[in-house]
């Protein structure tokens, strides 16, 4: 059945866009992004499905450049992420091992990742969400989407996105870099770019391993990362792939009882993007492949052990965006979304009907499932001077939801009360589909639930926004009504964790924030070059006192953040990153395998990361400093994050 609905939507949308392909023009996803150029004004913004200035944006969209992502005291993705406002990392493994983002207190499996505009989030679990086969050195930018994107992105835009952009330049460029420090910590880069005729090529490999922090927390990762881009007579092809390896100490990732644990995991992609000179519209295929290995016991396991747990999940996807029209003041556009997962496993799913040889093992996959999930989009936008409305909703037809076929509307409005000051108002209606571990895993401490429904909510926000050259701010406040929500919850310590649809999860909150660029400000020789500052505050309708919550639940209530980036005397400079982090809920401590008896709950902490860089012509010198406080930091109960550690590297750039 599921094979019959994929040939009848892949032939009737494959029909609707051929006749768009003519027109057919810069990526879908890509338009959804902030285009940032740092000295132009005004800025162009794609935060919708109509790209428009970003003084008439009615959402908040976060963007960390590439010179801020050079200059912060960060060596993995996780990190970058966990000094932006109201964006909530909590990590197991370190330097990108294993590490959850959630944007307004959303789960992990609610905020969709993006690389280039492709949708890479995992289908097993949101836990491989952030398994990206990118350098930080390959990123131009990072755009963070905050409310729901439902009718932008499709599902699982839940609370928001993450989108990850790589360097498009056509220049010449070769540089590469290297890192070591305590806990026999290493990281070793390359990074190449350069043009041949009308073809553009860039190419990354990364390389790194710790002996860890403490006792099995060590890993091993290694990528690959390539995009390309060719230009045609009336349009351009661009293509990307990668692949990532990450073997890692899982200790007490999943449960404390048995802390000798081990995950490795592999990923590898592709995506093709057709994108006409016209303007108006795109076209874009992807894969995507992953494989997780999880042993419960690294090394001498018990005799009731009855082996590891194997998973391979497979995404194939296609996305198109059409521009319909374009005046003075109006603008509409539609688009589709074509996303097919499919999980085998010797845990997931139901039973195949052939067991199939697990490669380099003496295992099967013996159980596998399929999910389809499409979309029609469309929206409509009207711009007069200081007024901006737009509008617009998602038809999504997936096989678990009740009727087949949703509708997921929304809407938002701008208005211009005084020079660079904007009003905004929004109400959109989103969705998240469950993963296939929240359908099917099961063990002896946990339960998945086959009967799970959709996460659906609606959600409400409104804030002012100050837009200035150099000068970026926001104050807003949001509300969310959730129905059918996820979490794996148990009443008491001795139950099983159970995944179930927590009914009527109502989340508020406010935040404040803002991105000061000094040097486009004042005088270029101004010491303190950027500050970025933010607060956010949230509150839910149910805490950890009526259950133990893995997920949901365990939201930071408080979070304030510090970036500012100085120079000190010529080439030599600092930057710094602070953040506070106040979770609600607890856990229950073990020790020695044993569980405890009370609640413990989470306590606050600072977080203070440093970096002291120096710049000499063509090489960059610098010593980071993670954790300068020492603070003792816990993210999931009982798995305890590094001290202070120090680490230096050098970056050359041969050909800039």
């Amino acid at each position: 059945m599921i094979i019959n609905n994929i040939h009848i939507l892949t032939r009737n949308l494959s029909l609707l866009f051929a006749l768009l392909i003519p027109a057919l023009s810069y990526s879908q996803t890509e338009t959804d992004t902030v285009l940032l150029k740092r000295n132009l004004n005004p800025l162009v913004v794609s935060a919708e499905r109509n790209p428009t200035l970003y003084s008439q944006a009615m959402r908040v969209v976060q963007v960390i450049n590439r010179e801020e992502i050079r200059q912060l005291p960060v060596q993995s993705l996780d990190k970058l992420l966990e000094f932006v406002s109201n964006v909530d990392i909590r990590n197991r493994g370190t330097f990108g091992m294993q590490s959850d983002a959630s944007i307004r207190g959303g789960s992990f499996d609610q905020t969709l990742i993006l690389l280039n505009g492709v949708n890479l989030s995992d289908p097993q679990t949101g836990h491989h969400n952030l398994d990206l086969p990118v350098d930080l050195a390959s990123i131009e930018r990072i755009e963070i989407l905050q409310g729901p994107g439902a009718r932008i992105f499709g599902p699982n835009a839940f609370n928001g996105a993450i989108n990850i952009i790589t360097s498009g330049e056509s220049k010449q460029r070769l540089s590469a870099s290297a890192m070591g420090g305590e806990h026999v910590v290493y990281r070793f880069s390359a990074n190449a770019a350069f043009k041949l005729k009308n073809t553009r090529h860039s190419i990354s490999t990364t390389a790194a391993g710790s002996d860890g922090y403490i006792e099995n927390t060590d890993f091993k990762s290694k990528n690959i990362y390539y995009s390309g881009g060719l230009k045609l007579a009336k349009s351009s092809l661009e293509i990307q792939g990668g692949y990532t390896m990450k073997d890692f100490g899982a200790n007490s990732f999943y449960t404390p009882k048995y802390p000798n644990q081990f995950e490795a995991t592999r990923t590898a992609f592709a995506s093709a993007s057709l994108k006409p000179l016209s303007g108006k519209g795109s076209l874009s295929v992807y894969w995507r492949r992953h494989h997780d290995r999880f042993e419960l016991f690294r090394n001498s396991p018990p005799s009731w052990y009855a082996g590891h747990n194997y998973h391979r999940t497979d995404v194939f996807g296609s996305n198109g965006n059409y521009l319909v029209f374009r005046n003075k003041h109006w603008k509409s556009s539609i688009g589709y979304d074509f996303r097919y997962e499919k999980i085998i496993s010797n845990k997931l799913g139901d039973s195949l009907p052939k067991p199939i040889v697990i490669p380099g093992e003496s295992k099967n996959y013996i159980f596998g499932k399929e999910k389809l999930n499409a979309g029609l989009f469309a929206e409509l936008g009207y711009y007069n001077g200081k007024f901006s409305l737009s509008g617009g909703l998602l038809m999504n037809y997936h096989e678990m939801e009740t009727g087949r076929i949703s509708v997921y509307p929304g809407i938002d409005a701008g208005y211009e009360f005084a020079r660079n000051y904007r009003l905004y108002i929004t109400a959109n209606r989103t969705l998240r589909m469950p993963t296939f571990t929240d359908l099917y895993y099961n063990d002896p401490s946990s339960s998945g639930n086959p009967e799970l429904k959709p996460e659906e909510a609606y959600s409400f926000e409104t804030g002012v926004k100050y837009s200035k050259r150099g000068i970026n701010g926001q104050i807003l406040g949001f509300r969310r009504y959730g129905k059918n929500m996820i979490d794996w919850v148990k009443e008491a310590e001795t139950d099983k964790w159970q995944a179930m649809n927590l009914t009527n999860v109502t989340l508020s909150g406010f935040e404040v924030s803002g991105n000061l660029q000094l040097a486009e400000i004042t005088s270029n020789n101004y010491p303190v070059k950027s500050i970025s500052f933010g607060y956010c505050y949230l509150s839910a309708s149910k805490s950890s006192d009526d259950y133990l919550s893995r997920y949901v639940l365990d939201i930071l209530q408080h979070k304030a953040d510090l970036r500012i980036v100085h120079s000190i005397y010529k080439g030599l400079s600092a930057s710094w990153s602070l953040s506070w982090q106040d979770r609600l809920g607890g856990y229950i401590p073990f020790e020695g395998g044993i569980a405890g008896t009370t609640e413990v709950p989470y306590a606050p902490y600072f977080l203070l990361d440093g970096r002291l860089s120096y710049t000499f012509k063509r090489c960059n010198f610098y010593i980071d400093a993670n954790n300068l406080l020492n603070e003792s930091t816990v993210d999931f109960g009982n798995v305890p994050q590094p001290g202070r550690w120090i680490m230096a590297g050098v970056r050359v750039d041969i050909l800039k």
